[in-house]
């Protein structure tokens, strides 16, 4: 049995012959991406692979899931839309830094609430422009403040990586929970949108 591409050859170890041509079947493509929990030093907190069929149990991550893949269908490039149609403090914005990869952030009105780094792994420089730009902002950021910038970030090579950063957390139960499930929604939508998944 061996992959080619996106097809897995079958050959049967009873009456197998070598010159009969291989069974093909469509391989089932690995529906997952990781993520990358970092403070606001960029110091690498957690690390997980996120199954979609699991994340979709989750209770609204299927319609957070929805609502970003309608908004990214429309909007590749960039977009804002709110996390829940009756709140409408809670937004997402995405800005695309390539095809491929891109920052997406979440507010909470004024505040920023998290930031989050998205990279497919479909173009190597891509990614690496969109991790280093975030890198030089906290170098920019932590200058003459008696911290020193990790660089957990610049280390995390597993794809597709949503790496997100949380800043300030609203203090509402619920609204915490939308903006938890945010990033992990987007990612799905996003890596789906590039038919990775």
């Amino acid at each position: 049995m061996r992959s080619t591409g996106r097809w897995l050859t079958l050959t049967a170890r009873r009456g197998y012959n070598p010159h009969d041509p291989p069974i093909r079947t469509p391989m089932t493509p690995v529906r997952r991406f990781f993520v990358a929990d970092l403070n606001a030093k960029g110091e690498l907190r957690a690390e997980a692979e996120y199954r979609y069929e699991q994340l979709e149990q989750v209770p609204g991550a299927a319609d957070l899931i929805s609502t970003f893949s309608a908004a990214v269908w429309r909007s590749p490039e960039e977009f804002e839309t709110p996390l829940h149609p009756r709140n409408r403090r809670l937004t997402l914005r995405w800005r695309a830094s390539a095809a491929t990869s891109g920052i997406a952030t979440v507010r909470n009105a004024e505040d920023l609430a998290s930031l989050s780094l998205l990279c497919s792994g479909l173009d190597e420089s891509a990614d690496s422009i969109t991790l280093k730009a975030y890198q030089q902002h906290l170098l920019a950021e932590l200058r003459d403040t008696g911290y020193e910038p990790a660089f957990g970030l610049m280390e995390l090579r597993r794809r597709p990586l949503v790496a997100t950063v949380g800043f300030h957390p609203p203090p509402d139960a619920t609204d915490q929970l939308l903006v938890a499930l945010a990033d992990r929604c987007f990612a799905a939508a996003f890596f789906r949108f590039l038919s990775l998944a």
